[in-house]
């Protein structure tokens, strides 16, 4: 076996062994939610508060749709994933095991998401859920920091800088012990080693062993590094110099004081003018040599002018005396150059283990997918099945050829009703939008231009018509009345849940929520309104009665009253007739600019009032069916904006006397509508595909048939509303309550004017022998 192939295996059992980060553990801890979850009753903690924070998600999401509508900016677009993230932020270090159990929630997130949308769990949907990335990219973040300390310890022990040898330290690193006698201090954690090892593969150890190979290859010197201080302390020295000398002066200053530095550590016997002061202390520097020779004459002017200010050779000397003895102390060793090497090095290794962690993602990815098991739907098959009924039809059973829409809708009925579910099933809504939806419109459209056609209008088309509208119209019906059980107040813990803050910003805090937007839009009208004013009363006609003050002689004075006095002269040639055009002129243009401003004031007085009726009409939702907590919040929050200036006291007064009242009322929850019942949902398609039964078959059994079969669903689910299953959006979850039903009587009354319709519509079609007159 070749030698790089052993070591290859030899590291790959290493880091086996020595596995923190544990994708097999992490998968494990996976499984152990998504089975927690699908029990009846979840026992771990965490999947506990999943369960109520997703109540309290459709809450928001339910109270947000009924206060401000779903109208989104991007910045502020709060889609579900988002939202689940919001639910693990919540979360402290303290509640994860470690950093494998908080991966693995994330992706459990990602996995509740699918199952909440109806989709199914991939590797790219995981990868797309923020919370998943989130969490992985500040784990990534966290092994790249940790890779820096522990791959410059494992350099540093390889070149000899380090007598004990690191705790994980990977056996097939080499080790050359090029520089032992020198030492390095790096002191990485145990953990954070066998962690990295964990993490990295041969390409690691590839990088690693070519960066050792470089670094004992170069020779560092020591002259170098006594070179670099005595120039940095020469050049700080030289800096004085400013004050008595220009630019060539200070040159020959950072060359002078060089020597003197040289020549107090004794490295060279002779420096011009050297200060008798400044004490040698020798210091044997290998390898140096001075690369200019000393001349007295070249610092004669320097030294000169020195003598002359001697508060500056003062200074200069202090520093040169400090200098000195910081270089007598100083250690000069090649460690500092080698230690810069070894991080320039490992900068360029950390990439790797960024590309390396983007593949154990990957890898994770597709192992939690495989984990769990797929649940295929193949009831879409049923659109196969309904094809072929149709193939049979026209070739080989030509006979039931008459029932076949017949049979197909009520085969689908009987699915809607006991299979599958509307609310959830993105293949079923969908089937239903394209074929149902536009054929009922199509039946709908056609009623009407049958009945605007007099030849064609009879009482049966009337009959259809009303009947197709009481369909119309059931969805949107409240199907119960007003249920306190489903009030913001009834839901205990939502108020401290991270979605009421969530709930707060998007409908008044956030500067893009529709309260800040039509706050700032009533403040930009009113701020314009009064500084157009301003400018009219100060600027405008002060100009223009100076102006006159000018030319005709006037003059203006303020009297004890405070009213304003205009004296004019008896007579000037500006008063004189035949100076009218001037005059006129100046107050036609006077006249131009107070119309102009009278026009855009009263256009920004109808704004206003606009804008006030929006803003109060909004105020009016939020208010009708906010909690108490959240009334107060929202109360609090558009005083301070509207109480923030006084010219918009009086849009806070119009507040105030609109929404007072109203919050003298009991918050109401939200109208359950017939279409956000699952159960009544399905019925809704059911009497969508009802409709088209009755106009396209013959054969009135199947439309008795299928009329009792939603008559007895009907009755079958209606006793079951006390656990109320209301679908709140597309993707959201279902929020589950019990309640104490009261069901509308206008529902009851329209759907049984539904089945008394359908009925006669069947008898008398059959009685004229077709459904299409």
């Amino acid at each position: 076996m070749p030698k790089s192939m052993l070591s290859v295996i030899v590291f790959l059992a290493i880091a086996v062994l020595s596995f923190p980060f544990s994708q097999k553990l992490i998968v494990e801890d996976f499984k152990t939610y998504v089975d927690d979850y699908s029990q009846q009753e979840p026992q771990l903690p965490k999947v506990v508060k999943l369960i109520e924070d997703l109540d309290y998600l459709s809450v928001y999401r339910l109270y947000k749709l009924q206060m401000v509508g779903s109208i989104e900016k991007k910045e502020s677009s709060t889609t579900i994933a988002g939202l689940l993230t919001k639910h693990l932020d919540a979360f402290g270090e303290e509640d994860f095991r470690d950093s494998d159990d908080r991966i693995a929630y994330s992706a459990f997130l990602a996995w509740v998401l699918s199952d909440i949308s109806g989709k199914a769990f991939e590797t790219y949907s995981l990868n797309e859920m923020p919370a998943y990335l989130e969490v992985f990219n500040s784990y990534s973040s966290r092994v790249r920091s940790m890779a820096e300390v522990v791959y410059k310890e494992w350099i540093a022990y390889s070149l000899g800088l380090m007598k004990e040898k690191p705790g994980a330290f990977p056996d097939v690193l080499k080790i050359s012990n090029s520089f032992s006698s020198f030492n390095l201090k790096v002191d990485a954690p145990v953990e954070w080693e066998r962690e990295i090892l964990s993490l990295s593969d041969n390409r690691i150890i590839d990088a690693l062993n070519e960066t050792v190979a470089k670094i004992s290859s170069k020779e560092y010197s020591v002259s170098t590094l006594v070179e670099e201080e005595i120039s940095r302390l020469a050049i700080q020295t030289a800096m004085d110099l400013s004050q008595i000398g220009d630019a060539e002066m200070m040159s020959a200053g950072r060359e002078l004081f060089r020597l003197w530095l040289l020549r107090s550590m004794g490295l060279i016997e002779y420096a011009p003018f050297f200060p008798e002061s400044i004490a040698v202390r020798e210091k044997e520097i290998a390898g140096f040599q001075l690369d200019i020779e000393p001349v007295d004459s070249k610092y004669q002017v320097l030294i000169d002018s020195l003598e002359q200010n001697p508060e500056v050779r003062t200074q200069v000397i202090e520093k040169i005396e400090m200098g000195a003895q910081l270089l007598s102390m100083k250690q000069f060793t090649p460690v500092g150059l080698i230690e810069s090497d070894i991080a320039d090095e490992v900068r360029k290794i950390v990439p790797i283990q960024a590309n390396i962690m983007g593949g154990i993602r990957n890898e994770l990815s597709a192992n939690l997918v495989l984990s769990v098991e797929k649940s295929i739907d193949l009831w879409w098959l049923r659109v196969i099945v309904y094809a072929l009924l149709v193939i049979l039809a026209f070739t080989v059973l030509p006979s039931i050829k008459k029932y076949l829409v017949g049979l197909i809708i009520l085969l689908e009925t009987l699915y809607i009703f006991f299979i599958g579910n509307i609310a959830a099933g993105i293949f079923d809504l969908s089937l239903h939008s394209i074929v149902a939806l536009p054929a009922f419109t199509f039946i709908f459209v056609l009623t009407v231009s049958s009945l605007l056609n007099k030849r064609k209008r009879s009482r049966i088309l009337v009959l259809k018509l009303l009947l197709l509208v009481l369909i119309s119209i059931l969805p949107f019906l409240n199907l119960l009345n007003e249920q306190p059980e489903i009030a913001m107040d009834s839901f205990e813990g939502f108020y401290d849940s991270v979605y009421y803050t969530t709930l707060k910003n998007d409908v008044f805090l956030a500067p893009e929520s529709m309260i800040r937007l039509q706050t700032r839009d009533l403040n930009s009208l009113v701020s314009s309104e009064l500084n157009t004013l301003k400018r009219i009363l100060r600027v405008v006609i002060p100009n223009k009665m100076n102006s006159f003050s000018t030319a005709a002689g006037m003059s203006f004075s303020v009297d004890s009253n405070g009213r304003l006095r205009v004296a004019a002269p008896a007579f000037s040639e500006y008063f004189s007739i035949e100076n009218q055009t001037t005059y006129i002129s100046e107050l036609q243009g006077l006249t131009k600019d107070i119309d102009s401003f009278i026009r855009d004031s009263n256009r920004n007085s109808r704004s206003y009032s606009t804008s006030v009726s929006t803003l109060i009409a909004t105020a009016e939702r939020i208010v009708t069916y906010a909690g108490q907590k959240m009334r107060e919040d929202f109360t609090n929050s558009l005083e301070t904006e509207l109480g923030s200036k006084p010219e918009l006291a009086i849009a806070l007064n119009d507040y105030h006397e609109e929404i007072d009242p109203l919050l003298e009322n009991n918050p109401s929850p939200v109208p359950v509508k017939v279409y956000r019942v699952r159960e009544f949902a399905a019925l809704i398609v059911a009497l969508l595909l009802l409709a088209i039964t009755l106009f396209v078959v013959r054969r009135p059994i199947i439309s008795y048939i299928n009329l009792a079969v939603i008559v007895v669903y009907f009755f079958l689910v209606l006793p079951g509303i006390s656990s109320l299953n209301l679908f709140v959006q597309g993707g959201s979850p279902i929020l589950r309550v019990t309640i104490n039903p009261s069901i509308n009587v206008l529902f009851l009354i329209v759907f049984a004017g539904i089945i008394v319709l359908s009925v006669l519509w069947i008898l008398l079609s059959h009685k004229k022998g077709s459904v299409g007159k």
